[in-house]
Order: C-alpha cells, then sequence, then structure tokens
C-alpha cells in the first residue's frame, strides 16, 4: 500500500475530525439538547393542567352555591308527591285547573299513553274551548310552577268551517314534566 502524501493525510484527518464531530452531535449534544427540550414541553403541559385544575378548584364555592339555588328551585320543575299515582293526579288537577281557570267547560283528563323518560308523568286534556281560553290556558301552565311540557297539541275547528260561525275548538293537549318522590307530599 501507497502512503499518503501530506495533502492527503490532512484530508483524511478533517474528514475523520468532521465524522467525529458529527458523531459526537448526534451521539451526545442532540440527545442531550431534545431531552431538554421535550422536558421543557412536558413542564409547559403540566403547568397548564395545573392551572386549569386551579381553576376548577377556584370554581368549586360559585358551583356548590349554583346547586343550592337549583336545590331550592326544583320544586318549580318537578312535581313533588309520596308515590307516582299521586303525582299523576296532581299533574291532572294542574291540567284541568289551566283550562277551567280561563272559563272552559271541564276537560277529559288522562294519563298520556307517550313513552316518557324515566322520572316523567304525563297527562292528556280533551277540551272544546275558544283560541282565547286556549292561549290562556297554555300561557298559566307555562308561566306556574310546577312547569310543563307541552309534547303534543292538536287543534280541530271542523264545526266552524260546517257552519261557517265561531265554534269552539276540539283541542287535545299532552303535557309532562319531572316527578319527585317526596315523603312529604305535593310542594
Amino acid at each position: 500500500m501507497n502512503r499518503l502524501n501530506p495533502r492527503e493525510r490532512r484530508l483524511v484527518a478533517i474528514g475523520l475530525l468532521v465524522l467525529a464531530l458529527a458523531a459526537a452531535w448526534f451521539g451526545i449534544v442532540s440527545p442531550i439538547l431534545g431531552g431538554f427540550s421535550s422536558r421543557a414541553a412536558e413542564r409547559d403541559g403540566l403547568l397548564a393542567d395545573y392551572a386549569r385544575s386551579q381553576r376548577m378548584l377556584d370554581a368549586i364555592p360559585a358551583w356548590r352555591s349554583q346547586a343550592e339555588a337549583q336545590k331550592k328551585s326544583a320544586t318549580a320543575f318537578a312535581i313533588s308527591a309520596p308515590s307516582q299515582v299521586q303525582g299523576q293526579e296532581l299533574l291532572k288537577q294542574r291540567l284541568s285547573s289551566a283550562f277551567t281557570a280561563q272559563g272552559a267547560a271541564a276537560p277529559t283528563v288522562q294519563e298520556t299513553d307517550a313513552e316518557l323518560p324515566p322520572g316523567w308523568i304525563g297527562a292528556r286534556a280533551d277540551v272544546q274551548i275558544t283560541l282565547t281560553q286556549l292561549l290562556g290556558g297554555i300561557r298559566q301552565l307555562e308561566s306556574e310552577p310546577p312547569y310543563v311540557v307541552v309534547e303534543y297539541i292538536s287543534i280541530n275547528s271542523d264545526q266552524a268551517f260546517h257552519t261557517g260561525h265561531a265554534a269552539p275548538l276540539e283541542v287535545r293537549l299532552e303535557v309532562s314534566t319531572p316527578f319527585h318522590l317526596s315523603a312529604a307530599g305535593p310542594s
């Protein structure tokens, strides 16, 4: 094998030096710097989690007061009775009184056949009523607790069509509301 001249030796030495520097960079420096940056990103994520958790902890008193307010107003959104049957009767009475208070004849009120979510009760009223009485009855149902959800309403005015004169409307109204079992009875 021939000996390398000084210029070739210098080029080989520079090449080996560059190779050694690249190996040192990729083998030592880069992993250390990568570890620093990944730990910094992880630390930033943990700080963000900590800040979010701290905000949640700081909000607990407000949530507690909101829960108390909701608990106090729960009676406005559900019928409370010792049994579901009694709750059903209270809802029927509420539906009937909403229309009789408007001057309508006593409606036929019964339980609904509709599938309601667990914890809900429903009632259906069939009544002959004027439009003004209907609007007043619905307004009363909407504005007085316990509030109800109107599931279905059907308005039939065939009599007025056939006679040509204003006649009572035949209305079928289905309402539902949450039911709350209570030992003390209706609230």
